[in-house]
């Protein structure tokens, strides 16, 4: 990380940087670097992660890059800044994701202090919720803290649209056990929603978007879902998705962005959360999920909140 010492003092960057650490990333890649120059903050990518030729991890990649982002603002402005944010592209700049200007100075509101305190609370739950309903009312705040970025949906998932969401994750499944590229992988993102099923126990996280350092155990199914079954374990759940009007960079961070606001208003709201998003890449998936449900552009990402 390079900083400017002469705005920043060492208190400053600790803060910052360790907002920015503690950013949910793509396997726990953290595909980002941080610079402080002058009065500003930028973010680029690392684009040492880019696979040859088509890169199917950068979608998710870019979505981490804008929970970094999200960390970064909530950090300046708990320092008293006011800032404003300009996201890529910046032609000159490639690598740029994000810029944050340094305007002036401000009182932190409450609403940013609460986030920002979530944040050393913030943790995958991969397990079954319990069987208390979430409040609509608190479903309500945390749509809303990811809806303050712009160009970001954010659509609640209604009962009758469970079996939608268990005809697409089964979709992926066999996808990927037809595709001798994908037989050495689990079908682990069911894992949650079938914790009695055919499953094993595996070192790792079956996450796409982890804590920093994350390590334990996670289900990994080993067999095609049962899909009624999964409809009905989606069913008792409350679940989120998350979408943009393209897929461009810009917008895969803004859902990132979006992301994070609402997992951490969950997490402020005492509740736990996680994501998926590896069942969307799969083929065809995300966008036969969006016409399903009558979506104008297909979901980037799914997220789960409860108890």
């Amino acid at each position: 990380m390079t900083v400017d010492s002469e705005t920043w003092s060492p208190s400053d960057t600790e803060i910052i940087a360790r907002a920015v650490i503690e950013a949910p990333s793509v396997h726990d890649t953290q595909p980002w670097n941080l610079t402080l120059p002058g009065s500003a903050a930028e973010l680029e990518e690392r684009l040492e992660f880019a696979e040859p030729g088509a890169d199917p991890l950068r979608p998710d990649r870019l979505i981490s890059c804008g929970t970094a982002v999200a960390h970064l603002e909530l950090a300046m402005r708990v320092l008293g800044r006011q800032v404003r944010t300009d996201l890529c592209p910046f032609p000159d700049r490639p690598a740029v994701i994000a810029r944050i200007e340094t305007l002036g100075t401000s009182v932190p509101d409450s609403s940013d202090l609460r986030l920002y305190a979530a944040i050393s609370r913030r943790k995958s739950h991969r397990e079954a919720f319990t069987d208390i309903p979430v409040p609509a009312e608190t479903i309500g705040d945390v749509v809303a803290a990811g809806a303050q970025v712009p160009g970001v949906g954010i659509r609640l998932l209604a009962s009758d649209e469970a079996q939608a969401l268990a005809d697409m994750l089964t979709y992926s499944a066999e996808a990927k056990r037809r595709n001798p590229h994908y037989q050495r992988e689990m079908f682990s993102w069911t894992s949650h929603w079938q914790p009695e099923g055919n499953a094993e126990v595996v070192e790792g996280w079956d996450a796409t978007l982890d804590e920093h350092g994350a390590a334990g155990k996670a289900m990994i199914t080993t067999d095609v879902p049962d899909t009624s079954a999964l409809a009905t374990a989606i069913d008792r759940e409350t679940v989120l998705l998350f979408y943009a009007a393209s897929a461009d960079p810009i917008d895969l961070v803004r859902i990132g962005m979006a992301t994070e606001r609402a997992w951490l208003a969950a997490v402020d709201a005492r509740l736990s959360a996680s994501v998926l998003t590896h069942p969307l890449r799969i083929e065809d998936s995300a966008d036969r999920l969006g016409a399903r449900l009558g979506m104008a552009t297909p979901p980037q990402l799914i997220m789960r909140i409860g108890y």
